[in-house]
């Protein structure tokens, strides 16, 4: 399945204040996710959530 990258989650959300105020993470998360190009599982279960499925995890699309 596609993995959901940080740059999916950036391109998502336009800006890093959209990121915080919407899903309620900080916006050092995405950056340090963007450093280590990958998005941690909890984090990629809460925005599929968050997104309603726009943004899956890797886990949601092996399993379709």
């Amino acid at each position: 399945g596609k993995i959901m990258t940080p740059q999916q989650v950036w391109d998502y959300y336009g800006t890093s204040y959209r990121f915080k105020k919407q899903t309620g993470m900080s916006d050092r998360s995405l950056m340090n996710w963007l450093k280590w190009g990958f998005v941690p599982e909890g984090s990629q279960y809460k925005i599929e959530r968050l997104t309603r499925g726009k943004l899956k995890t890797q886990w949601s699309e092996a399993h379709e």
